[in-house]
């Protein structure tokens, strides 16, 4: 298992990202390799601050460098020996089961959708995160991936979240809810009031309109929102967690580090591209050493489980069902 990783990408860049290269290598538990994907010269360098010499990270020279405001056209027509497109093709060509980046999440989606291809022929990819809720985790897309869906889009979104719910968290019949400003069908802008009467019909465990407290009291096991709305709930649920350090300081109990655990974004590996034909995962751009690390181990955890296959059977068997295919 190779997971390729864009050394380039992010606000702590190439530092933070080759320290948390580093962490997953030396990790006891590591069963993957790791191609290091950015300027060589640069690279082996950080590598050397390291003190890292073992086999377990490649170093694939990528010379070209994307900033975090450019246009993810540009990046794929002027960028194409970038840490993030080289990823994406070293992915495509089979040399990499997944790739991770945290640098332009709009160049990285571009790229991925343009290299690797959607499944099921879903209308967008969407970002899924699993967020921590009073119940148990849940799944929230999009976090960001898009900001002008359409009807058919959120639809799509809340089949390929209930596939990852029930085929890697391992919820069986996993609750769907559209993040909504009320739990009225009629609720909200026109393209929600669609939305939800699409989800109505469709072959999900759809359980309504759910607004921002429900979702963070656990009323769904997969939380659909428009790709603006998801972020900032994402965004929110972040600045929660580090307004809570800053108010009570390190409180070290076992409640405490539980809390820690679920809610500290860098433990979760980072958003999972979902509706790709592979593996997509885009990590935060403030990602230190340790998110990094966790977003590696994630990559190889949805590599390793066929996520991206199994998401194709179950969409395509939905779809071919309600269209009358047999």
């Amino acid at each position: 298992m190779k997971i390729a990783l864009d050394a380039m990408g992010g606000d702590s860049a190439p530092e933070e990202i080759v320290k948390g290269a580093v962490l997953a290598a030396n990790d006891p538990e590591r069963d993957f390799e790791i191609l290091l994907c950015g300027p060589k010269a640069r690279v082996e360098e950080e590598l050397k601050k390291n003190a890292y010499s073992g086999d377990a990270i490649t170093v694939v020279d990528a010379p070209d460098l994307v900033a975090m405001d450019e246009s993810p056209t540009q990046v794929l027509k002027s960028k194409p020996k970038s840490g993030l497109v080289t990823c994406v093709a070293l992915q495509k060509q089979g040399l990499a089961q997944a790739s991770v980046s945290a640098g332009n999440s709009g160049a990285m989606m571009a790229a991925c959708l343009m290299v690797l291809g959607r499944a099921a022929n879903v209308a967008r990819p969407a970002i899924a995160c699993a967020v921590p809720t009073a119940k148990r985790q849940a799944i929230l897309l999009d976090c960001g991936a898009n900001v002008d869906e359409k009807a058919a889009a959120l639809v799509d979104f809340a089949l390929c979240g209930s596939v990852y719910a029930e085929a890697v968290m391992g919820y069986e019949n996993p609750t769907v809810g559209l993040i909504n400003v009320g739990e009225e069908e009629k609720k909200g802008p026109e393209v929600l009031q669609e939305t939800h009467q699409l989800l109505k019909k469709s072959p999900l465990n759809f359980i309504g309109n759910i607004e921002g407290r429900d979702f963070i009291k656990g009323h769904a096991d997969v939380a659909v929102a428009p790709g603006y709305t998801g972020n900032v709930i994402l965004k929110l649920m972040e600045g929660f967690y580090e307004l809570s350090h800053e108010v009570f300081g390190e409180v070290n109990t076992e409640k405490s580090r539980e809390f820690n655990r679920l809610w500290d974004y860098r433990n979760h590996g980072g958003g999972l591209l979902l509706g790709l034909n592979g593996v997509g995962i885009i990590t935060h751009g403030r990602a230190d050493s340790v998110a990094i690390r966790h977003s590696l181990f994630t990559a190889c955890q949805f590599a390793k489980g066929d996520v991206p296959a199994k998401i194709e059977a179950k969409l395509s068997a939905i779809k071919n069902a309600e269209s009358g295919v047999l």
